[in-house]
């Protein structure tokens, strides 16, 4: 069962985050950003089941990135 998961995790998660691509080239703006982070946050929940570092690090780091843009885009606009 719990590889059956994984599958649809790293699979959902994988579509996701090629909408979210597809949604930056449109310029499809914030909702590629919302997209994107869902995505990656999908690929950190299977970093973690796979107990695999590197891609853990990478899931982090964008999902932050992600977040710290959406901030101070928002503040920017108060």
């Amino acid at each position: 069962m719990t590889k059956q998961i994984e599958f649809f995790i790293e699979w959902t998660s994988t579509t996701v985050l090629i909408v979210g691509v597809a949604l930056t080239a449109w310029n499809v703006h914030p909702l590629n950003v919302y997209v994107s982070i869902i995505g990656n946050l999908g690929w950190l929940i299977v970093a973690l089941m796979w107990r695999k570092w590197s891609i853990i690090t990478v899931q982090v780091v964008v999902v932050m990135i992600y977040l710290v843009g959406m901030i101070s885009k928002t503040l920017a606009g108060a």
